[in-house]
């Protein structure tokens, strides 16, 4: 048995079809999906029609998978009651899609932190009643790195908020492997994304996991050792057509089996 579950987002298939997400990502094995943008428009926001979340959460399941993680944008800056009011309306949507997982990216405006930590502060203990758990992926800005995840993640000081690893994103925004990086988060990521990066910083993190920089396994033995178990979800894949994207999948599915098998 794998030591967590794997699934994809639909951004590799991002200029298809949303069925063709489906497709490809049970074709190859996984048993999760996540959503964020299929051409050009999220698959899930607080314009979305009334039933559309069911919708999703039905389409998903008729393909074999289980959805799992919504990407979601933040009202930064403004009122905390009109920006709680906003993802509440996000976890609601989340919840009846059937994720456990609200994923946000935070900022790279260090003025706005304090009303990033207010709105999940804020909004933490509706997510738990809920049954969704909070989190932020490294994203430049207000969480580059560990360290900023970390002390982020202590201010906050709530069981339904925790940390959504993405190595790809700590090489890409600062050139800090992480394989070092992610010593310092200790036992707070809750979930991970799958992503690669070469070029360093500002490089390309749209390559096959495997094929760049990161080292999976030293990141993924760092992770399990603080006791992580997932979900891994991936994030970017290889190819341009949908056979390459399909084929891509297949591959990274067997690289990160090789990973996580107990």
């Amino acid at each position: 048995m794998p030591r967590c579950e794997l699934g994809c987002f639909n951004r590799p298939w991002g200029q298809f079809e949303f069925a063709d997400f489906l497709q490809g990502t049970r074709a190859a094995g996984y048993t999760l999906a996540g959503f964020m943008r299929q051409k050009a428009d999220a698959v899930l926001d607080v314009g979305s029609p009334p039933g559309r979340a069911a919708e999703v959460k039905a389409e998903v399941e008729a393909a074999g998978l289980a959805p799992s993680t919504l990407l979601a944008g933040m009202l930064l800056g403004r009122p905390l009651e009109e920006a709680c009011a906003h993802f509440r309306q996000i976890i609601d949507l989340a919840a009846e899609a059937g994720c456990r997982f609200v994923l946000t990216c935070g900022t790279d405006n260090e003025d706005h932190r304090p009303s990033y930590i207010d709105i999940i502060r804020a909004t933490a203990d509706y997510a738990a009643d809920h049954g969704v758990m909070l989190t932020l992926k490294p994203h430049g800005g207000i969480s580059a790195t560990s360290r900023e995840l970390a002390a982020i993640h202590d201010e906050v000081g709530h069981p339904s908020f925790g940390i959504y690893y993405d190595p790809g994103n700590v090489h890409y925004y600062t050139g800090e492997p992480a394989a070092q990086d992610v010593k310092r988060l200790g036992n707070r990521a809750v979930a991970m994304c799958i992503k690669d990066n070469v070029g360093g910083r500002h490089g390309d993190v749209a390559i096959e996991p495997g094929t760049g920089e990161v080292d999976f396994d030293a990141v993924l033995g760092t992770l399990f050792q603080n006791g992580f178990c997932g979900p891994c979800l991936v994030e970017c894949l290889g190819g341009k057509t949908l056979q390459e994207i399909d084929d891509s999948a297949q591959r990274t599915f067997d690289l990160l089996m090789a990973h996580v098998a107990d």
